[in-house]
């Protein structure tokens, strides 16, 4: 990883929820992720046997992997190895989001969300 180092007089977050991740400092992988289903109905009603994921195939389809087939050689030079910033002000965090301040190898990310809206007849 690039060396680097963060400057950050203050943040504040709101919410960090779902598999959210608010981390300060560095790391080699970060892997959130989450799964859901999310029903809307114009009547409320719950049948017993609802919230099966396995009956939704998006739920268990592999999700593609990007393929590199050369490689990549890079340079970098920073004049000035420091990210300064003053405040960061974070609203909310969901469903599989990263607020990071440091470094990350690698983040891989999924939120695979069903929605299904039933109207009445």
């Amino acid at each position: 990883m690039i060396s680097r180092n963060s400057n950050v007089g203050s943040t504040y977050v709101n919410s960090v929820g779902i598999s959210s991740v608010f981390h300060i400092g560095d790391s080699v992988q970060i892997t959130p992720s989450v799964k859901a289903l999310a029903v809307q109905r114009e009547e409320e009603r719950f049948f017993g046997s609802e919230g099966d994921l396995t009956a939704y195939p998006i739920f268990e389809e592999e999700i593609p992997q990007p393929v590199f087939y050369e490689p990549v050689i890079s340079n970098f030079f920073h004049e000035k190895p420091v990210i300064s910033v003053q405040h960061v002000d974070v609203t909310a965090l969901s469903s599989s989001a990263v607020f990071q301040i440091g470094s990350t190898r690698d983040i891989r990310a999924v939120s695979r969300t069903k929605h299904i809206r039933q109207l009445k007849d």
